[in-house]
């Protein structure tokens, strides 16, 4: 059985997740507990699993890496790098907006940045690769939806990294704007809309048989 591109980045982001989860839960008041409530051998189990998850990832990652070595090396290469620029976006401005005293619609994210850099910087690398290898994956059912020579087998990977700028986006509305909530969710919006349509819109030019773009390696 062939494992598809972006299984193993997403194994390993998910492990440390769990991994995180644990303590994320378990030791930090962030968390309402009525919410979330979990016995010594919940939290036992959530960390085994994330442990599997993590050997596993590690194990087929090398399949994640060729992919990308082979999409970094087309002449829009970069465009392929947009889901991890959008979570450095994203931790950044939640980190200004927690030094602000503003809310965070994750509080994972918030409990992380509280415990100290033995959480975030695991928490960061876990959000890297769950974004990335999502990409992947999206960029596998595209191909397998459309064929491999239509863009708009381009448009799953597209419609995830508008999906993804909904966190920095909307970050930056509530640090504009931070006695009005909903204009944080208008930001994220436009940008899921603006960024889909855009990444879209960059592809079908690149297909085009008129277009520089395609004397690159192609996808």
């Amino acid at each position: 059985m062939k494992i598809p591109p972006g299984a193993g980045l997403l194994f390993v982001g998910s492990g440390l997740y769990w991994v995180l989860a644990g303590p994320l839960i378990g030791w930090f008041t962030v968390l309402n507990p009525a919410q979330i409530s979990l016995t010594q051998t919940g939290l036992t189990l959530v960390l085994i699993t994330g442990i599997a998850s993590l050997v596993l990832g590690l194990w087929i990652i090398p399949i994640d890496l060729e992919e990308l070595s082979r999409l970094f090396s087309r002449n829009d290469g970069w465009i392929f790098l947009i889901p991890i620029e959008l979570v450095a976006a994203d931790i950044y401005l939640t980190l200004i907006g927690l030094s602000k005293g503003n809310w965070e619609l994750n509080p994972f994210v918030a409990s992380a940045v509280q415990i100290g850099p033995w959480a975030v910087v695991p928490f960061v690398v876990s959000y890297m690769a769950l974004s990335e290898g999502l990409a992947l994956g999206m960029l596998s059912i595209g191909k397998w939806l459309f064929g491999v020579t239509q863009p708009s087998r381009f448009m799953p990977f597209a419609l995830v990294c508008g999906a993804a700028s909904f966190g920095p986006l909307s970050n930056v509305g509530l640090l504009a704007f931070p006695e009005i909530n909903s204009v944080s969710y208008s930001f994220g919006i436009i940008g899921i809309a603006g960024l889909s349509l855009g990444i879209f819109q960059h592809f079908r030019d690149k297909e085009s048989p008129r277009s520089p773009l395609c004397l690159g390696p192609t996808s």
